[in-house]
């Protein structure tokens, strides 16, 4: 019987919802009939077997120190799974920090490598990618943090008018992202720019139908339209039940669910995703094209998540899923 470890928790600021996919992760690799284990990275000296009814709760003050790492490292050496299943979220997650820990122990893990894992979660690089497969984009260009103030950033959004969007580059679950009305909104905004340590770009904002397409194994499956209640497809949308109406297929057309199938496969090629990833479009009301806005190499495994929805939708349950992501 393989021995599979999820690692889940880390540093990030997606460490709560990390640990749902984790735990979900965990009972689901059970289920399908794997010797499952769970390690949270920001407590690594603890490894947890896990069952189909195995819950996770972390104890303790995190703290992200070299000696953590180091201990995970020699912990990871010493267990030595058969593949790890990444179950972090943002962060050292995404960013191909972990996938490259894990190439350099030669320890197999479900997922993209450290150098896809770090174009993926800069937004900036999967923007450019797109557009060299002649995916359409929405227009966007980047923010000099020397520009992180009222009247610089109100001077850089005057070509787009409002709407318009500020993102973080890299930060998961709509983390560090600003839809700005007017000009009253410029103070919240670069408020959240200093709260949340990163690099920013500036997007058009495009009205339309959110769509999010999970593409498995190179192949894409059902479209899943969002609409929220209120808002956007914010964190909160996205891990709070019963807030956003979920349509799984999408009502589409056959024409735009050949084209939104096509750039999907066309971007996780482009980009080499290996086992799964999640990509997010907009299907403008405007003039009715679909527009790439992100890609997530590492997308959500809770019981609200997207990626699960879609394969159920398909005919694969969360086992069955869990099964076909652990073989090549």
């Amino acid at each position: 019987m393989k021995k599979i470890l999820t690692l889940c928790g880390g540093f990030s600021t997606e460490r709560e919802i990390s640990i749902k996919t984790g735990n979900a992760v965990a009972r689901g690799i059970a289920a399908a009939g794997y010797e499952s284990h769970l390690m949270d990275t920001a407590f690594p000296s603890k490894i947890y077997k896990a069952d189909k009814n195995f819950s996770y709760t972390p104890k303790g003050k995190v703290k992200n120190t070299p000696e953590v790492v180091l201990e995970l490292a020699e912990q990871m050496v010493k267990f030595r799974p058969d593949k790890v299943f990444i179950g972090l979220h943002g962060g050292e997650g995404e960013n191909g920090q972990i996938q490259a820990l894990l190439e350099l122990l030669q320890i197999p893990f479900v997922g993209s490598g450290a150098e896809t894992s770090a174009m993926c979660m800069d937004k900036n690089i999967s923007k450019i990618i797109a557009k060299s497969e002649r995916v359409p984009t929405a227009k966007w260009e980047f923010i000099d943090p020397k520009d992180y103030t009222r009247s610089a950033l109100k001077k850089l959004l005057k070509p787009y008018g409002y709407p318009v969007v500020v993102k973080a580059l890299g930060q998961g679950s709509s983390v560090g992202v600003s839809i700005l009305h007017s000009e009253a909104d410029l103070e919240r905004t670069v408020k959240m720019m200093k709260d949340v340590k990163d690099k920013y770009i500036i997007e058009q904002y495009i009205k339309g139908r959110e769509l999010s397409i999970p593409v498995i194994k190179g192949h894409a499956f059902h479209s899943i339209e969002l609409i929220p209640h209120e808002g956007f497809y914010d964190y909160e949308h996205k891990y709070t039940d019963g807030v956003t109406t979920h349509v799984c297929p999408a009502d589409l057309t056959e024409k735009q669910v050949k084209a939104l199938n096509n750039y999907a496969e066309k971007i996780y090629k482009a980009i080499e995703c290996k086992d799964y990833a999640r990509i997010d479009f907009i299907l403008s009301e405007t003039d009715g094209k679909l527009y790439f806005l992100e890609i997530n190499n590492l997308p959500g495994m809770t019981e609200l998540s997207l990626v699960p929805e879609s394969a159920k939708a398909s005919g694969i349950s969360f086992p069955e899923l869990m099964d076909l992501l652990l073989n090549d």
